[in-house]
């Protein structure tokens, strides 16, 4: 037990070692990292949100998309907090609100999700030290880190702002794929590009513009695409719109005073009337009540703070509950407080099943209706407000207009003579229902803005985009309001035709030239290591033969020579008397004087045999200043990686002193056997005498003598 604690520490050791804990420099380099990836995240989706396309935020490459995965793939997945970072950041969608700060944190949870996983699917096929795809691998590194791993951000994302109600149901399918093509996109050209700029210590990776280039240029093509396109269609859109907007505004905007306009009517008919009865006033307005646009029309008489007693006792012989009454918060009716005057609905043209019956409700007990009456008495016009008048009635137009006794001429005396309003309510929905249809028909915008007298403006129906400038703007008069139809260009108005192709275009584009790229930097790698390779076991051949005692030549098939080393020039020198050259023929000269060469004549025939692929060993001797030596020479085929014979070598070693030893040893093996056979002989003559003595004794009837066993061994 007591032997196993000390070990147990040393790998405890062993393993703190082995991941040490990260020193400030290095937590410090951490953070300016994952900084540096969520600036360029920032910087590079801003510049991707100008390339868009008509469908919305969608460029022909989104450049971050390939931005995470190369940086993941360069610094590791300790990067993942800078993507998350910019991407949060750079989401279109982030508001200080708690929505767009879901939005986008669904958003960069999503890029992040993405990008790790690009990131650990093309690790796969990238060889880590020189940064490039593994030769025979780049569909699958395209495939894995682009198409493949993008269907993670869009999914997230699409599906996050359809929950937060940011994105309509119908364009979840659109967005989604305009989304995963741009990310896509991104990727497979990106990527690459990013992988190539980064500082490579491979001196096979230079230089590095011959792969820049392509990538570069169909980025610049690719987006100096998309852009002219959008152009030329919004181009196009536009003159569409200058030729439809007098159609558009003729059937459904300029008509809107047209459709208010028998609300006068009943105000005519009140001024030209002593008395209106209910079944009357119903009679009269059910043309009007009828039509979809309007919620209800109300009769609201004024009624002095003297005459409210009389009033309400004589409506409750016809509505036994009537009563002047307000509404308290839970929208139950009260009875209204005192007051000077009161505007109580008398008579209601009300649609079948309405959820709430206004009889006595007055009008007046509410700030903003209040407002409009009093602005209607001054002026003697009608006034139109937006205004709540019910909880299940919210934002709708009310038109408030006056009706006079006929003898009231003076402005001081219009207060005391209005009889009452007639009072529309006009559902906005219904009443520009004509024109949304048309505007989206046509993949427009648009927007009712409505001008009061006093300055104020109010959005009435439609919103243009903040980012989309009117190209169309008419305005009417609509009662006391100025209200202006603007119209522009929906960023819908590309045809979906010519959308998807050139999205497809730029894909499929984007595939081809980084596969290109990738294959072309790829296999310039292998052969670039391959080339040092071989370099480096030319080099560690030529040391072994520099260094071997042997003489080592080599020759092409025309018998010339391609390398030899220093034992085979001192040969050379020694018996030729010249230097040898590369490229001279290996028997191209005679010896010197006095040089017995007798295999001088075989050199050729044996080269022959050797480049005919057999092996040949030999052994001769040459005569130099009266000493002979002694040489085993052998002839051998070289062959390329191909199997195809593209030499000889011939390798001579001097064998005179092994010769000589040789001899020496056969000479002393010589004498040590004739000495062996001569004391075998004697040895053999004594035992026969020992033998014959024996005999004698035994027949004379004595003991042996002698030992005659043979122990010859």
């Amino acid at each position: 037990m007591d032997a196993t604690k000390p070990q147990m520490g040393n790998q405890g050791r062993e393993s703190s070692l082995n991941h040490p804990l990260p020193t400030p420099i290095q937590s410090l380099q951490w953070v300016g990292f994952n900084a540096a990836v969520a600036l360029l995240y920032f910087i590079t989706a801003k510049a991707s949100l100008l390339i868009y396309l008509s469908a919305g935020p969608a460029s022909p490459i989104w450049l971050p998309a390939g931005l995470t995965v190369a940086a993941l793939l360069i610094g590791g997945r300790r990067l993942w907090p800078g993507v998350f970072l910019g991407a949060f950041l750079s989401d279109p969608m982030l508001t200080p609100t708690a929505a767009g700060a879901i939005a986008a944190s669904g958003y960069a949870a999503g890029v992040t999700v993405q990008a790790l996983l690009g990131a650990t699917l093309a690790r796969a096929y990238l060889d880590r030290q020189a940064l490039s795809v593994i030769p025979g691998r780049e569909w699958h590194f395209l495939f894995s880190a682009g198409p493949l791993a993008c269907l993670i951000s869009p999914t997230i994302g699409a599906s996050s702002r359809y929950l937060l109600g940011m994105l309509p149901a119908e364009n979840v399918a659109q967005q989604w794929l305009v989304w995963w093509a741009g990310d896509s996109i991104g990727v497979v050209l990106f990527a690459p590009l990013v992988l190539l700029l980064w500082p490579n210590s491979q001196p096979g990776a230079r230089p590095r513009y011959r792969f820049l280039l392509p990538l570069l240029m169909t980025t610049i093509l690719l987006v100096s695409g998309s852009l002219t396109l959008s152009r030329l269609e919004l181009a196009e859109a536009e003159a569409n719109l200058s030729r439809q907007v007098k159609t558009l505004t003729d059937l459904s905007f300029r008509t809107l005073n047209e459709k208010i306009l028998p609300l006068h009517a009943i105000e005519s008919f009140f001024s030209a009337s002593e008395q209106v009865t209910e079944e009357e006033f119903l009679r009269f307005s059910s043309h009007i009540s009828n039509q979809r646009h309007f919620v209800r029309v109300d009769w609201a008489p004024r009624v002095a703070a003297n005459q409210r007693q009389v009033f309400e006792t004589g409506m409750r012989k016809q509505h036994t509950e009537f009563a002047i009454s307000t509404v308290d918060k839970d929208w139950q009716k009260i009875s209204a407080p005192a007051g000077d005057d009161y505007y109580p609905v008398k008579f209601s043209a009300l649609p079948e099943g309405a959820a709430f019956n206004p009889l006595g409700l007055d009008h007046g007990q509410f700030d903003d209706r209040r407002r409009a009456i009093n602005t209607a008495i001054r002026s003697g016009e009608a006034t139109a407000r937006i205004v709540d008048l019910h909880p299940s009635l919210t934002g709708v137009l009310v038109l408030f207009i006056p009706v006079f006794e006929p003898a009231a001429e003076a402005l001081s005396n219009r207060k005391g003579s209005v009889m009452g309003f007639v009072i529309g309510i006009i559902d906005f929905r219904q009443l520009f229902l004509p024109l949304d249809l048309a505007v989206r028909a046509n993949q427009l915008h648009y927007q009712v803005t409505g001008f009061s007298n006093s300055g104020s403006k109010t959005l009435i129906a439609g919103a243009l985009p903040t980012d989309t400038p009117p190209g169309w703007s008419h305005s009417i008069r609509v009662a006391d309001q100025i209200w202006q139809l603007e119209m522009a260009v929906g960023k819908d108005a590309i045809s979906h035709a010519v959308r998807w192709s050139f999205i497809g275009f730029s894909l499929v584009a984007g595939l081809l030239v980084s596969f290109a790229v990738l294959s072309s930097r790829a296999y310039q790698l292998v052969n670039y290591q391959h080339h040092q390779a071989m370099h480096n076991n030319r080099e560690l051949l030529n040391a072994i033969i520099e260094s071997a005692g042997d003489q080592v030549v080599a020759v092409d098939t025309e018998f010339k020579l391609t390398a030899f080393n220093p034992a085979y020039a001192e040969f050379v020198q020694q018996v030729f008397e010249i230097t040898p050259e590369v490229g001279q023929l290996i028997d191209s000269v005679q010896p010197k004087v006095g040089v017995d060469m007798e295999y001088a004549s075989d050199i050729r025939s044996n080269i022959k045999k050797a480049l005919a692929g057999t092996s040949v060993k030999t052994s001769k001797k040459v005569t130099l200043a009266g000493q002979v030596r002694v040489f085993e020479v052998s002839y051998n085929p070289i062959f390329s990686t191909d199997g195809i014979i593209i030499g000889a070598t011939r390798i001579a070693r001097d064998v005179t002193s092994q010769r000589e030893l040789e001899a020496g040893l056969k000479r002393r093996l010589d004498e040590l056997r004739r000495w062996q056979k001569a004391t075998l002989g004697r040895e053999s003559r004594t035992l026969e005498l020992k033998r014959e003595v024996n005999q004698l004794l035994l027949r004379m009837g004595k003991a042996p003598r002698y030992d005659d066993r043979d122990e010859t061994p």
